[in-house]
């Protein structure tokens, strides 16, 4: 039976959310081996250059030049500021606060998406469930990475980290959104979806260029044995390259709020993962946010009824 095109809009994403389940792992694998910027620089760059290949074996680089010049400030935004700037601040404040707190935080994206999507994309339709959806989700999130200890959100030893990672995830929003944006612009392009992933993957490199030299990390950039290069490629070929490049796979073919919430499944896939490849045990929260976050992503989902559309 042929899938629908909404139906193969979320089997592309719930793959794009597990290609990016493997981030935090192997952050944690290479944590001490690689710094943060460096990281997220060749995160960008190897994922763009993977896309530049596909591209390359396909013969077709036709109208990425348009597609930049005629959304150039737009383009720069989402690329430069949203995708590559974000990632900064996040990796900033994740320095300053504890990682599940963080995690926690930085998840609230969806929230952040529905917002922008309502005024940028007009995605106006079920309004009421979605907000409902996202709040039920978060709560299932926050259950899974915090086990309800609320008081260290708000403490003053974390809380600058924590507003800086919110600001990363507010910021790392306007990617996606802005991203479909330019999409539906230039409809007539040939494999928009990947020219647009490609591209801003190599501008999202700028930002973290202009900062790199002016650290530590410069010291020892480039110089890593064979098993952090085999994660740092794994990282940009796998959770970058290819997760970002499905990710507008999958929303091109949905609202980008209802796609996006699909997002909440990445700390479930992560835990499972820990657990296999870290030896991580899952703790029964993990049930109890699993349900949470099916229950969000249905009423994010939900149809409107016909009722509602009079």
């Amino acid at each position: 039976m042929k899938l629908t095109e909404k139906s193969q809009g979320y089997l592309i994403l719930i793959l794009a959310v597990f290609t990016w389940s493997f981030s935090e792992i192997i952050v944690r694998l290479l944590h001490g081996s690689v710094g943060p910027l460096s990281l997220s620089f060749f995160r960008f760059f190897i994922g763009g250059l993977f896309m530049l290949i596909i591209l390359g074996l396909r013969k077709d680089f036709e109208g990425i030049h348009r597609l930049m010049k005629n959304n150039l400030l737009i383009f720069l935004i989402s690329s430069c500021f949203a995708f590559g700037f974000s990632n900064i601040i996040y990796f900033v404040g994740v320095t300053l606060t504890l990682a599940n707190i963080a995690a926690t935080i930085y998840t609230t994206y969806p929230i952040w998406i529905t917002i922008y999507s309502i005024f940028i994309l007009n995605e106006k339709d079920n309004l009421k469930y979605k907000f409902i959806g996202v709040s039920i989700g978060i709560l299932g999130v926050f259950i899974l990475l915090t086990n309800f200890n609320f008081i260290e959100f708000f403490s003053s030893q974390y809380l600058l980290g924590n507003l800086l990672v919110l600001l990363g995830s507010i910021i790392w929003s306007l990617y996606s959104v802005l991203g479909k944006k330019i999409q539906k612009e230039e409809q007539q392009t040939s494999n928009v979806t990947l020219k647009y992933a490609m591209t801003s993957s190599f501008f999202a490199c700028i930002p973290i260029l202009l900062i790199l030299p002016f650290t530590s990390e410069i010291t020892s950039f480039f110089v890593y044995d064979i098993t952090s290069w085999f994660w740092i490629i794994f990282l940009g070929i796998i959770s970058t390259g290819l997760g970002i490049w499905l990710l507008f796979e999958g929303i091109n073919r949905l609202e980008v709020s209802k796609g996006m919430s699909l997002a909440f499944l990445k700390p479930i896939f992560a835990t499972i993962l820990s657990f296999f490849i870290l030896a991580e045990t899952p703790s029964i929260n993990l049930m109890i946010s699993i349900l949470l976050v099916i229950c969000s992503i249905i009423l994010i989902n939900r149809q409107p009824s016909l009722k509602n559309e009079k």
